[in-house]
């Protein structure tokens, strides 16, 4: 049985602040209230003990039972059973999005080639339907059609994608499509055009699989029993590491910062500064150097000026906060 530990995160700092390759294992989050707190009733720990982590590379993902977790398919998976999660599923309406954007963000979800290309990156961050099959993997404990699904989103087949996604970036900031949601500051489209942005490297990420388990660095961020590791998965999309939380000094922390960071220069939808000030923060637990910081640029973007919207709040942080409260059952 794991751990039980008393732990609350507030939210409303993540939430309306306005401050905020190595490949040496690469292979190949969110639904409930973002008020909602974490807590578990036995063993208290005393907070500033909470996040204590040993100075070692080799320590494992935040004690998850990597044993009892699949292992990334051996060969790649070329069919996902149904239903399958689809992006954007709860914030097209004509309510908040102008008409060409309604139009071009309904034809874009309804064509082959998205759903051919099926992006990690946007169900992670715009997919209820994702979030419960996350909230169910981890409330279960069984993982499979997780893992069938990254094997399938990152398969070589999918290579072809990276063109495609390349064009829907220029295409979704036409001033006929959604150039003007994006000038209001519209967030439904501002997480759409991150998402499709970062498409190259959550696809990548997503391959990491840890050379000791043989399980998908992912998966076992998302089953430990403590929440740090998980909030790695959640930089690219603009929200910074909370203050009081440090990521294990794992193989795999090391290796999914490290494509973060491989990624900087090139991708403008990438916040340098909030990866740079995670790494450091790695870097102070696991010792200087544990990550390299010399490939990042850090860009004009700030991490204070970051703030969390409603909508991205509850796909985002809403399951990320149920996700966690799981890790604790």
């Amino acid at each position: 049985m794991k751990t039980q530990f008393v732990l609350s995160l507030v939210l409303g700092a993540l939430i309306s602040t306005s401050s905020a390759h190595e490949h040496g294992i690469r292979k190949r989050h969110r639904l409930n209230d973002p008020a909602k707190r974490i807590y578990i009733e036995k063993e208290p720990i005393e907070p500033q003990n909470l996040y204590t982590r040993a100075n070692s590379s080799s320590s494992s993902s935040s004690n998850s039972t990597s044993t009892s977790l699949p292992k990334a398919p051996s060969s790649e998976v070329t069919t996902i059973s149904k239903p399958i999660p689809k992006p954007l599923d709860l914030s097209i309406s004509p309510s908040n999005l102008s008409g060409g954007c309604l139009t071009y963000l309904t034809s874009l979800l309804s064509s082959d080639d998205l759903q051919d290309c099926l992006p990690l990156s946007l169900l992670l961050t715009t997919s209820s339907a994702y979030s419960s099959l996350l909230s169910s993997s981890i409330q279960s404990g069984n993982y499979t059609k997780i893992n069938n699904l990254i094997s399938y989103t990152s398969s070589s087949t999918r290579d072809k994608c990276d063109e495609y996604f390349t064009s829907i970036q220029s295409s979704l900031s036409s001033n006929k499509n959604c150039g003007t949601d994006l000038s209001n500051k519209n967030q439904v489209v501002k997480d759409t055009q991150i998402a499709i942005g970062n498409y190259q490297l959550i696809k990548e990420a997503s391959e990491l699989v840890d050379e000791e388990t043989g399980v998908y660095c992912y998966i076992e961020s998302m089953a430990a029993t403590r929440p740090d590791d998980a909030y790695l998965w959640s930089l690219p999309s603009g929200i910074p590491l909370p203050s009081t939380s440090i990521p294990t000094c794992s193989s795999c922390s090391k290796s999914l910062l490290n494509t973060y960071m491989s990624y900087i220069p090139d991708t403008s939808t990438l916040n340098s500064t909030i990866v740079k000030s995670a790494i450091n923060r790695v870097n102070d637990a696991c010792g200087q150097g544990f990550v390299n910081l010399s490939a990042i640029a850090v860009s004009g973007t700030s991490a204070g000026s970051i703030s969390i919207p409603p909508y991205q709040a509850y796909v985002l942080i809403g399951g990320l906060m149920s996700i966690l409260s799981l890790m604790s059952i």
